[in-house]
């Protein structure tokens, strides 16, 4: 988690800078009364990262609702990759030792949106709160490795002989042992599915200098619930998991009538600069 926390935040920093310098100067687009956006992202989260996408709608000048839709890779926090140093290099590969199951999901939700600071200098920031609650659907794959059965001397190198068994903590706890993960293929039969349901809750930031255009920085927390418990490391199942997250998502304000009003003064002010 610290390590991903020295990342984001010079990216904040080098997206609110621009803003913040350049705030004084009135604005003189005005924003349109209605209109629908569609925004697409990405996410940084505490358990993973994944795409985003939602669909809005303006209720008033304040409040809008949405639709969103997302992928996530879901990851533990604590997932640390090694490498076994005991054999040729060539044929190792990086693991995480005590992972059990890759697990990816989808989330389906709807909420709200309220503007609680509005852009009132060009080039300012608004501010926003965000929740939705929805349902997700998580797909858990168990992990086969390459396990060292014995081992062959030969002109001072070892040779291993390997099988692909699922690790086995309480019988198998020597991360020594393991080659590395083996192919993806094993283990689709064994597939699980892990339906569930999700609230989320954040703030936005739209630094956006067009005003048919949104450019946002959201950050907040997200709750999972799961009928069906989901391990992703060794004895650790989990029906509830809570995790932070990061996202910068961009979309396009539209509507028929304010676009070809919009691109009417776009070709204005283009002939007055000419």
């Amino acid at each position: 988690m610290f390590y991903k926390t020295k990342i984001l935040l010079p990216i904040i920093f080098l997206c609110f800078a621009n803003s913040l310098f350049a705030q004084g100067e009135l604005q003189t687009d005005r924003e349109p009364d209605n209109y629908n956006l569609n925004s697409y992202g990405i996410k940084l989260n505490s358990n993973g990262y994944g795409l985003y996408y939602s669909y809005s709608n303006r209720i008033n000048f304040r409040l809008r609702n949405f639709l969103e839709a997302e992928y996530n890779y879901h990851k533990d926090p604590k997932e640390i990759k090694v490498i076994n140093p005991y054999f040729d290099a060539y044929s190792t590969r990086k693991f995480v030792f005590g992972k059990t199951h890759t697990v990816h999901n989808i989330k389906v939700g709807y909420g709200y949106n309220k503007m609680i600071y509005e852009k009132r200098d060009k080039n300012s920031i608004s501010i926003h709160i965000t929740g939705s609650v929805g349902a997700i659907l998580s797909i858990s794959k168990p992990i086969y490795y390459e396990i060292v059965d014995s081992v062959k001397i030969s002109n001072t190198y070892l040779i291993p002989y390997t099988s692909f068994y699922k690790i086995d903590i309480n019988f198998q706890n020597n991360p020594t042992d393991i080659i590395g993960k083996a192919p993806f293929g094993l283990g689709l039969n064994e597939i699980k599915i892990h339906p569930g349901l999700y609230a989320k809750f954040g703030l936005q930031f739209d630094f956006s200098q067009d005003v048919m255009k949104t450019k946002v920085l959201e950050t907040g927390a997200i709750l999972d619930s799961y009928l069906v418990p989901i391990e992703i490391m060794a004895g650790k199942e989990n029906n509830f998991f809570l995790s932070l997250y990061l996202s910068y998502h961009f979309g396009k304000k539209y509507d028929a009538n304010l676009n070809r009003e919009y691109r009417k003064e776009q070709r204005k002010d283009e002939r007055k600069y000419r």
